[in-house]
Parts: structure tokens; C-alpha cells; sequence
């Protein structure tokens, strides 16, 4: 049963249905991914019902509890990611998109509205499926984790980088597995239980990041996730998952969500250090504008005036009598 029947379902039985079973039911209806990712007291909480509701729900629809009724949203997820996966169309399907679009005529004006709505949206949806709880878990994992491994490739180098640049900064022992010599699981030697491992990956998922994963997860490493689909299957270890969907304009696709999250976790991260952050962050700050790395206003050095080339100088005086 896909996800569509499984949401009729549901609408069918909302007739029979009174108080606030009928708020829970109409969530599930509105959130269908939701419920397949988050747990029954996090999805009460956001329908701002009382989890017994969401029981009584699953056994209106004949469920032995709600435990049962999630599974069935999980089922759907994975068959539909299933079918997803096995696109190998995906970019070459957004590239179509996209050269339509300009053929049609269509004022540029329009065009850049219509692309930075799709990207605003991005962000807005990321951030509609956070959930405070897991937010101060991951928090309190990469503040205070002996390590942290970030990876990401391709398409979702960006968010993995810009969230292992910015702990770099503010603590010690944060390893970006980008390996450009082709063996990033060496680094993975060094991780042991308690330390944390931030995989990055968008669908069709990459192979490299989940083996990473799934390798530090027997390691006994603590695992956070940011993806672009509830079904992601490193969604399936144990661990803080969130979810930042790419469909908007860009091409391949928009990491605006992943970057988003990236951001807020090391924002609050560095938040939750304190004042070590601080003086970390403020030393290496003294060391980049001690060496130059940054050019600074006001004190630009003025470029000397290139020497006149030999050729060009002036030709000597005719030294020859007159006649």
C-alpha cells in the first residue's frame, strides 16, 4: 500500500472520529513523512495533542497501537525511496526542467523570483521538520564528543564542510573526511565509542558516505545524519537524523536546507562551549590577520610602478655635427 492510499485511509475513518483524535488524524494527513520520522511523542507534540490520541487513532483503524500505524508510513517511505532510488535520470530530469522553463519565453525577472521562492521554501521546510529535542542532543553531541567526523560528497560537500569549518574554529578534533588521496575510511582508525560522525547525503544516497557511517556506527561512534528524504536508509542506524528536502530550482539540487542545518548546529554549538569557543575562535582570528591571509581596508600596500622596459626609453640625442 502506498503512502496516498494509506493517507486515504485515514481521511475515511476521520468521519468516525471526534475530539482530538481528529486534530491527530488530520496532522498524519498533512505530514505523512513526518510520522514515518519522528516518534509518537514528537508528532503528538507537533499536532499539540496528547499522545493517547494518536493511539486511539491506530486502533480505530483496527492497530494493535501506534507503534503499528508508524510502521505502516515507514513501509510506504521505503517502497517509494526504493523506486527513487533506481532513477538514474534524476539531474538530466532537472536539466529538462530547467531549459523548458527558459524556452518558454518567460521574463528574467520572473524567472529569479520564481528560483529564489523555491530556495526560501527549501529553508522554511527544513526548518518546519526540526525538532527542538533532537536539535539539543546533536547540539550537546558535537560540543562536547571526544571527536566529531564529518562527510559529504558531491552535491553535499558544501553543508559538510561548512559545518566542520565552522567547529574547527571553536574546538579541537574535528576531522573533515574529504580524503582527496581516496582513502577517507583511514581516518576512521581513530574514532572510538562516544565520538560523533556527521554523515551528509542526498538521494540517490552515496555508497562512500553510508559504508562511512555504517563503519563508525559498529565503531561505537554516535551518528547524526542530514538528508534530503525520511527514507534515507542511513536513516535505519541508530541516531539524531534530520531532514532538509532539495527540490526546489537549483541544479543538481539545493543544499539550502542542509547548509541551513549545518549552521544552526555549529551556531548553537559554539553557543553551548562558551567562553573556550571564544578564545579558540579569538586566536585564530589574531593568527589569519597576523598572516596576512585577509586584506584588509586601509591598509592596502600600494603597488610600485612597473620599471620602463629597456625598448621603451627614450631614444638618445642625436650627438651627430651639423652640417
Amino acid at each position: 500500500m502506498g503512502s496516498v492510499e494509506l493517507v486515504e485511509e485515514i481521511k475515511e475513518i476521520c468521519v468516525d472520529l471526534s475530539g482530538q483524535a481528529v486534530e491527530a488524524a488530520h496532522y498524519l494527513i498533512n505530514n505523512p513523512d513526518e510520522a514515518a520520522f519522528h516518534s509518537m511523542r514528537e508528532i503528538a507534540r507537533r499536532a499539540n495533542v496528547p499522545p493517547v490520541s494518536l493511539v486511539r487513532l491506530a486502533q480505530r483503524m483496527g492497530l494493535p497501537g501506534y507503534g503499528e500505524l508508524r510502521q505502516r508510513f515507514i513501509d510506504t517511505m521505503r517502497d517509494r525511496q526504493q523506486r527513487d532510488r533506481l532513477s538514474t535520470t534524476r539531474n538530466e530530469q532537472t536539466a529538462r526542467a530547467l531549459i523548458h522553463k527558459m524556452g518558454e519565453g518567460a521574463r528574467l525577472d520572473d524567472i529569479i523570483e520564481s528560483f529564489f521562492a523555491a530556495e526560501l521554501d527549501v529553508v522554511r521546510r527544513a526548518r518546519a521538520h526540526l525538532s527542538e529535542e533532537k536539535v539539543t542532543e546533536a547540539v550537546d553531541l558535537l560540543a562536547h564528543a571526544p571527536k566529531v567526523f564529518v562527510c559529504g560528497r558531491r552535491t553535499t560537500f558544501t553543508p559538510a564542510y561548512t559545518l566542520a569549518y565552522a567547529l574547527r574554529k571553536a574546538r579541537p578534533n574535528v576531522i573533515l573526511l574529504d580524503s582527496p588521496g581516496g582513502a577517507p575510511e583511514s581516518l576512521l582508525e581513530d574514532l572510538l565509542p562516544g565520538d560523533a560522525f556527521v554523515a551528509v547525503t542526498f538521494a540517490p544516497f552515496n555508497r562512500v558516505v553510508h559504508r562511512l557511517a555504517e563503519k563508525a556506527a559498529q565503531s561505537g561512534g554516535q551518528i547524526i545524519s542530514i538528508t534530503d528524504s525520511f527514507a534515507a536508509p542511513v536513516s535505519e542506524l541508530a541516531g539524531l537524523h534530520f531532514v532538509a528536502q532539495t527540490s526546489g530550482q537549483a541544479f543538481p539540487e539545493s543544499p539550502l536546507g542542509a547548509i541551513a542545518i549545518a549552521n544552526l548546529l555549529a551556531a548553537l554549538a559554539i553557543g553551548r562551549l562558551g567562553e573556550p569557543a571564544q578564545t579558540r575562535i579569538r586566536e585564530n582570528e589574531r593568527f589569519l590577520h597576523g598572516s596576512g591571509e585577509y586584506l584588509l581596508s586601509g591598509k592596502l600596500i600600494k603597488r610600485r610602478r612597473p620599471a620602463v622596459a629597456a625598448s621603451r626609453k627614450r631614444p638618445a640625442k642625436d650627438k651627430r655635427k651639423k652640417r
